[in-house]
């Protein structure tokens, strides 16, 4: 695995359950997984989404153990492109997102309303001007997320999310570079301390935009 062992790199963990993201760091990455430092998502067994600065897909993992502040989690390399198959709770949310057809930047403002591992609700009042197959970028992540509209409504449309994960051939082909800045990739905490992913006041390290309170 190309990331080096002492690196602290910059990640968010996606809630696949509320499709809700928490910006955060991990460290001790193996080919079979890593520690998330100072993580809410502290259920055993719970699967999540890792999006881990310098790579180019997401990861999905799993919480293997609840260690202090902090959680360790199993990369899942196999059914790439699948979510949970058991039976699914639909969740109450409220995310803003923008939808539009898949490749293309037109699209419109809305609202996830609910979501499940393999699914969500969208409201807006322009549905019935989208196409079938869309993308959407959901608040607080940087990568869009394809689905399929399977019905709609004049105020509504149910989309079926479809994940793309890596397969873990981008860990093995892909050498991160330790930036020059302290407290960055490559860079030893001190003993005891707890990393903390570099901040701004606007943006997040992948460059999401954060709306202001």
């Amino acid at each position: 695995m190309n990331i080096p062992e002492n690196a602290v790199l910059h990640i968010l963990v996606l809630d696949f359950d509320t499709l809700g993201c928490e910006e955060t760091s991990a460290s001790g990455f193996s080919r079979n997984g890593c520690r998330v430092l100072s993580t809410k998502h502290r259920r055993v067994g719970k699967a999540l989404g890792l999006r881990i600065a310098g790579f180019d897909q997401m990861v999905k993992a799993r919480v293997s153990e609840v260690s202090g502040a902090d959680v360790v989690v199993r990369f899942e390399f196999d059914e790439a492109e699948n979510t949970e198959k058991r039976s699914e709770r639909r969740r109450r949310v409220s995310i803003p997102a923008w939808v539009s057809g898949q490749n293309s930047r037109e699209g419109l403002r809305c609202e996830i309303v609910d979501a499940s591992p393999s699914g969500c609700r969208l409201a807006s009042y322009q549905m019935e001007n989208l196409p079938a197959d869309i993308q959407l970028q959901i608040a607080g992540l940087d990568l869009p997320v394809v689905g399929k509209i399977v019905w709609r409504s004049p105020e509504y449309a149910g989309v079926k999310l479809i994940w793309k994960f890596t397969s873990g051939r981008e860990f093995d082909e892909k050498r991160l570079q330790a930036p020059s800045g302290a407290g960055e990739t490559g860079a030893k905490p001190k003993p005891g301390a707890k990393p903390k992913p570099k901040r701004t006041s606007d943006n997040s390290g992948f460059g999401v935009r954060r709306t202001k309170d």
